[in-house]
């Protein structure tokens, strides 16, 4: 018999199930991030504002579904839902592997994010896990999304060295498949299930509360930046430094692995010092401060490995941190409200980023760097005046 403070036997089994499930599909996505930008400039009629958009439609598509899907899935059951997500998914990735031109890639790319899954299996989550263990829950598929993140920087390059761009959409396509398989084999739905769905003026409410609009906007950024770096630092690796794309994981591997060092210490302050705005300023300055030296120093591949290490230390500590924030201020009646926010955001910045970063990059590769600086610092300044309480 489990303790009331621990995941018990079905938890345990769900909580896995429903990471694995979402971690296979987010692989897909970020598993071209690294090298999609130097394939992508090869096409024909590409231009880098088409780039930028190419690597970043999947953020619009799935910004503007993410809440309608979760709230169908109050009415049509979690499991078709997802069924349908990850077929739409394993739809788009085979458009773009069959794609030769950049428009085609774009096409599938957008109908890639319209499989919008998230925020029902968060909706999963809550239905098969008691409250208290649902933090915990949910922190396991983060820590998952976050693996499948670093495993895609290093794993996206030497496949592309292998079976090239179409292949890593093939790739996509089979794991989402797998993913089919393991959710209808594996993945149990309960009868009765929490609504996902929340009341308009709960919604509302969410908007007036000053700390949780400052992390939407945080997040934001966060993700406008990801892609907008992954957009102009590869062409920068292969055309400046002349370090080929498919051996980029040489550089992706320890810049990850010292990473880690840095952001798990900050978590753990993060948590025992419960200056939780100041530590998230914090974070948002030394990411200002990668940028602006990715700017500078972009003609040495050991200084841009020493960027790196700074930029994913403070990413990962933001994308650990934040959310739990955001759960900790909305509390459980506004939770499903806020989180739903928060992920549209998330998405909007991954579409804007790689947007900006087309735009600018047509004038300057450095520009993108300093562009993305600008937006850190705003969103610092304002995460330090957003009230704390």
């Amino acid at each position: 018999m489990s303790s009331p403070s621990s995941l018990n036997a079905t938890e345990k089994k769900a909580a896995f199930s429903i990471a694995l499930l979402i971690a296979l599909r987010m692989y897909g996505l970020f598993l071209i991030m690294p090298v999609f930008s130097v394939y992508a400039k090869t096409l024909p009629q590409a231009t880098p504002v088409l780039i930028g958009l190419a690597l970043g439609i999947y953020g619009l598509t799935q910004a503007l579904l993410q809440i309608p899907l979760g709230l169908a899935s109050d009415f049509f059951g979690r499991k078709k839902i997802l069924t349908i997500g990850l077929l739409t998914f394993i739809t788009g990735s085979i458009i773009a592997a069959l794609s030769s031109t950049i428009t085609g890639v774009i096409i599938g790319r957008a109908i890639q994010g319209m499989g919008a899954i998230a925020s029902t299996g968060m909706a999963l989550v809550a239905d098969v896990s008691r409250p208290e263990q649902r933090t915990k829950m949910m922190a396991t598929i983060g820590m998952s999304i976050g693996l499948a993140f670093m495993l895609a920087f290093i794993t996206g390059p030497i496949l592309y060295g292998w079976f090239g761009m179409a292949g890593l959409f093939w790739i996509t396509a089979a794991l989402a498949a797998l993913a089919l398989v393991q959710l209808h084999v594996f993945v149990q739905e309960p009868k009765k299930h929490i609504d996902k769905g929340f009341r308009f003026k709960e919604f509302i409410h969410t908007l007036k509360d000053a700390r949780l609009i400052a992390l939407d906007m945080s997040v934001f950024v966060l993700h406008a930046v990801m892609t907008a770096v992954f957009v102009v630092l590869p062409l920068i690796l292969v055309e400046k430094l002349d370090f080929a794309a498919k051996a980029h994981w040489k550089l992706y591997l320890p810049v990850l692995a010292v990473s880690v060092v840095f952001f798990i210490p900050m978590i753990i302050l993060h948590e025992k010092r419960k200056k939780y705005f100041q530590f998230v300023s914090f974070a948002l300055v030394g990411l200002a401060i990668s940028q602006i030296m990715m700017a500078v120093f972009n003609s040495s591949l050991l200084l841009i490995a020493a960027m790196l290490v700074i930029y994913f230390a403070f990413f990962n500590f933001l994308e650990a941190a934040m959310p739990a924030m955001l759960s900790r201020i909305a509390g459980e009646k506004y939770r499903g409200a806020a989180m739903g926010g928060y992920s549209t955001s998330q998405f909007l910045g991954a579409f804007v980023g790689s947007s900006l970063a087309g735009f600018l990059m047509s004038y300057s590769y450095t520009s993108v760097f300093y562009g993305t600086a600008i937006l850190v610092i705003i969103s610092a300044l304002i995460i330090l005046i957003v009230p704390k309480s």
